[in-house]
């Protein structure tokens, strides 16, 4: 519980920051995800069915968002179904898991789903913003390449300080 709440609140402060500062600045290609990038780097380091509940809230955070697009609830499909599959691949990796190599690899890759998964999954509920997000999507996924690096070491000592000192994250 207390795992989740801390997520919530990150969550919350890193999409803030997304649209308030990242919004502002005038990326190449397209502007970069911090939150997809914080999102999928946790549910990589956390239990399938804890990933999963935490990228639910996580898309509910998204849909509420004022710059967010796609009808209510369409992030938090997506969301809840990718971050069990990257916490899956986690399970899976777990002896590189604190890599910030493979954190960048699986995130990436991840980010690269989601937003294909919003897309499609778009087209079947008849959402509209197929083709002009599809046109986001290597932006994005070039600055997560970049940006994941940087972010990962941080996000990598926050989930052990939340999960205790000495204790390990698989």
């Amino acid at each position: 519980m207390k795992n989740s709440l801390l997520f919530v609140l990150s969550a919350s402060l890193i999409l803030t920051f997304q649209e308030v500062v990242i919004s502002r600045i005038a990326f190449p290609f397209a502007n970069p995800s911090i939150f997809l990038i914080f999102v999928l780097s946790w549910a990589f380091l956390e239990k399938q069915w804890l990933a999963a509940l935490q990228g639910f809230l996580a898309g509910i955070i998204l849909d509420i968002s004022p710059l967010s697009v796609g009808v209510i609830g369409h992030w938090a499909f997506v969301l809840a179904a990718v971050c069990y599959g990257v916490s899956e691949l986690g399970v899976q990796l777990r002896a590189s898991r604190r890599s910030p190599l493979t954190l960048t690899a699986v995130v990436t890759s991840g980010i690269f789903f989601t937003l294909i998964f919003f897309v499609i999954s778009g087209a079947l509920i008849n959402s509209n913003q197929g083709y002009g997000f599809m046109q986001t999507v290597p932006g994005v996924v070039f600055w997560s390449l970049v940006f994941t690096p940087l972010i990962s070491p941080v996000i990598i000592m926050v989930k052990r300080t939340v999960d205790g000192v000495g204790k390990t994250v698989e």
